[in-house]
């Protein structure tokens, strides 16, 4: 009911979804009819061919995982390109067909295959976009893949748990209901999980294309010496990093220059990305105010630093510190006395 109930909500706002929404529709779907095909097992039992179709849904989840991955950190590709992932499910359900002993083998193998490569190249291409993200905004809350990285993990987990289902056999776990119930929920769950997750997620790699894109400047300053100077300028006495939401072409633009060359400026001279540039010095002009206005409202401290929210100042605060805001101000009053 999890998986169908998302079905129907993600059905419901299809004009309003970008490609991964739109793969991640066919996913719950998917999981739909395997949850169905689950339940018509141990209630009244299933067909040869509805054991086929089993088959294949069992062995299209991940690769549509992947699929959604792609579409959400890669520039959308005809739908046909998924069939190509697809394609080893259909041949093991039709094998399974005809030879019903070699296709369940098959499908056991074809599992644990997909497992493995799903997730090492799911998590690969999650981490490679977020350092794409890093690279552009100063704030990359709402449009990271943290979450989903994590659940990936969990499924990872839940895949060891569906291995062991497997190699049992359904046939054992129809013995009792109670026996599929602590699987079935954990899946659910995770699927919940999802598709609240993507659900709620609204940046796009169409987004983040338009962001990235290289802006021209009439006169570009490809001076080392100069450009270093003009965004020192930018920072220390403009306090240009304030600025919400702020992305490198916003930089490039205020020094005349090209998105690349502050790029390359802040990864070699400063040593780090440009999220973490921006959000340090952020951290720093922070850590002035609660030095010198002690009775200063923390939120008035945040919506004056440029954070986009308190989540973000606080994991910045930790990433950059080590500690709480408390933490770090009890902390200078020890050292001062």
């Amino acid at each position: 009911m999890v998986c169908f109930g998302w079905f129907l909500v993600f059905v419901w706002k299809r004009r309003q979804s970008d490609p991964a929404k739109r793969v991640l529709t066919w996913i719950l779907a998917t999981c739909s009819v395997l949850y169905l095909s689950h339940g018509l097992f141990f209630t009244v039992g299933l067909s040869h061919i509805m054991e086929c179709v089993w088959t294949l849904c069992s062995l299209s989840v991940y690769p549509l995982y992947y699929c959604y991955i792609c579409r959400l950190t890669n520039t959308p590709r005809s739908y046909l390109y998924h069939i190509y992932f697809l394609s080893p499910a259909l041949i093991i359900a039709v094998a399974k067909y005809f030879y019903p002993e070699e296709g369940e083998i098959a499908r056991k193998v074809l599992f644990c295959f997909q497992v493995f490569l799903v997730c090492y190249f799911g998590i690969k291409r999650l981490n490679a976009f977020d350092k794409k993200l890093s690279e552009v905004y100063s704030d990359t809350e709402g449009r990271d893949t943290t979450n989903l990285r994590h659940l990936l993990v969990a499924f990872i987990l839940c895949s060891l748990c569906s291995a062991i289902v497997n190699a049992v056999g359904k046939h054992y776990f129809a013995q009792s209901v109670w026996l599929i119930l602590p699987p079935s929920i954990l899946f659910s769950t995770l699927l919940y999980t999802l598709s609240y997750i993507g659900y709620k997620r609204q940046f796009t790699i169409v987004e983040f294309v338009n962001d990235s894109k290289e802006e021209v400047n009439p006169v570009e300053d490809t001076d080392p010496d100069s450009l270093s100077q003009k965004i020192e300028r930018l920072m220390k006495e403009e306090h240009f990093y304030l600025t919400k939401d702020v992305k490198i072409n916003d930089v490039a633009r205020e020094v005349g220059s090209c998105r690349t060359y502050v790029s390359n400026y802040i990864n070699q001279v400063e040593g780090c990305s440009f999220t973490d540039y921006i959000n340090r010095l952020r951290i720093q002009h922070v850590q002035q105010l609660l030095l010198n206005n002690k009775n200063e409202k923390m939120l008035n401290i945040i919506s004056s630093s440029g954070f986009s929210s308190e989540q973000s100042f606080y994991r910045n605060f930790r990433k950059f510190t080590g500690l709480s805001p408390a933490e770090w101000l009890n902390s200078q009053k020890t050292g001062i006395n």
